[in-house]
């Protein structure tokens, strides 16, 4: 497969992945249909077969993927990154929210995942429970050394992590009724205000 063929296929995939994202948000794992999803993506159902198998595997790729995506761009950042452990919470605030920004979808598909496949979210959290254990292990002893340094106050990690995932998630949930109680009609704007927000809230709070 030469580099364009690559492409080409990866961009397949991609508008796949999304369609499928948006059809498992809407109607569940039971209620989702392939050949919507193929319709969607304006692929052929053949296709989309040819990529994924089965609805069941392209479910747990799109799963396995954000929930592995999401531990690396909110924690990562905290514990491998340079500059002050300020520094490093923003970054991870506002990747976070970033990526929420750019897949609107997810917050209602992992709602809608656990309550509807609880053993497919029991699974995939099993499978990356030791990596995000040790990874807010390691982020309570920068937050820990912070603290002796006098640069915030005391912080639990667990917590921490809590009040990011909340105040990020929320707007992507609430977001219509957001935008009718505060009359706005901006929602770019609207989420960018949010996200500084978010920002100042979480620095207040381990300051």
């Amino acid at each position: 497969m030469d580099k364009q063929e690559s492409k080409q296929a990866k961009d397949t995939e991609q508008l796949i992945l999304e369609a499928a994202i948006t059809e498992f948000s809407t109607k569940g794992f039971d209620g989702a249909r392939t050949s919507t999803i193929a319709a969607n993506a304006g692929v052929t159902h053949a296709m989309l077969h040819y990529y994924f198998r089965t609805k069941e595997k392209l479910f747990e790729r799109i799963f396995k993927d954000k929930i592995r995506y999401i531990f690396n761009i909110v924690l990562a950042p905290m514990v491998e990154a340079s500059g002050s452990i300020k520094q490093r919470i923003q970054e991870g605030i506002e990747k976070h929210f970033d990526f929420l920004l750019a897949n609107k979808e997810l917050p209602i598909f992992f709602i809608t995942t656990i309550n509807s496949r609880p053993e497919a979210y029991q699974e995939v959290i099993g499978e990356f429970s030791t990596t995000a254990h040790d990874r807010i292990c390691a982020l309570q002893k920068e937050l820990d050394r912070a603290y002796k340094n006098g640069e915030i106050c005391k912080v639990s990690a667990d917590q921490l992590i809590g009040d990011i995932a909340s105040l990020n998630v929320f707007p992507f949930l609430a977001y219509p009724m957001l935008m009718a109680a505060t009359a706005c009609s901006d929602y770019d704007a609207y989420m960018e205000t949010r996200k500084k927000e978010i920002v100042e809230i979480i620095m207040k709070r381990i300051s």
